[in-house]
């Protein structure tokens, strides 16, 4: 069963029944997440819960995850359970529509669905999970704005041309850009990535890149270790 979890420095997923396994863009996305003072944080769209782990990981705040999907919830509460931090991260079946907390959270965190094509995955439950069947851009704003602290921070990546798409949408509400992250695959091709954080907070966004591997396969750059060397065995 060993083939059914992917281990970190200081946890292990079992992702083999999940709906999504694990993958680089979530893992990007919360080694790049800076938590700050935040007491409280939200992971919408938990999947097996990496974020929630991630983010446990790395900081002292009381963490919640939801997922529409009761295949991956299941999931989710076994790798918190089998975690050391499964005092303080909770995870609920929902979506983030119908999610009704007792108060809002001071980061907000999020792997969204992304693909929109007419060309869906078969598997009802695969489909919602990649494609934006269950929660598209403009909700994610709306819930985003619903959720947050006035002074609240939130992270999301999705591919760059829909993550300038979800900072327009988001841009409703008053939120706006603190940092971009564009993830590239090599040096020598375009961004496919963007991380952004957001907040209420009106700036001038600091902007800057990364690329994956120098060009060779499994030749990783050395900016990638860097941010993801607390996590991943390999570095």
């Amino acid at each position: 069963m060993s083939d059914s979890y992917f281990t970190f420095k200081q946890f292990r997923v079992l992702h083999r029944k999940s709906i999504m396994k694990v993958g680089t863009d979530g893992v990007l996305l919360g080694a790049y997440v800076d938590c700050g003072d935040a007491k409280r944080i939200l992971d919408i769209g938990t999947g097996t819960g990496l974020l929630c782990l991630m983010l446990a990981q790395k900081c002292e705040a009381h963490i919640h995850g939801i997922d529409i999907n009761a295949e991956a919830l299941e999931v989710a509460k076994f790798n918190v359970g089998e975690s050391k931090w499964a005092d303080r991260i909770e995870v609920f079946q929902s979506s983030v529509q119908d999610f009704v907390p007792e108060e809002k959270y001071d980061l907000i965190v999020s792997n969204p669905p992304f693909y929109t094509t007419d060309v869906v995955a078969p598997e009802k439950g695969r489909a919602l999970a990649r494609h934006d069947l269950s929660l598209n851009i403009s909700e994610l704003a709306v819930s985003v704005d619903r959720l947050l602290a006035q002074d609240g921070r939130c992270y999301v990546i999705y591919p760059t041309e829909q993550c300038q798409l979800f900072e327009n949408e988001a841009s409703k509400y008053g939120l706006s850009a603190l940092r971009r992250l564009y993830v590239s695959s090599r040096p020598d091709v375009p961004a496919i990535r963007t991380i952004v954080e957001l907040s209420r907070r009106k700036c001038e966004p600091e902007c800057d890149s990364l690329y994956i591997e120098n060009g060779e396969r499994h030749d990783f750059s050395d900016k990638y270790r860097s941010l993801t060397r607390d996590y991943y065995l390999k570095f």
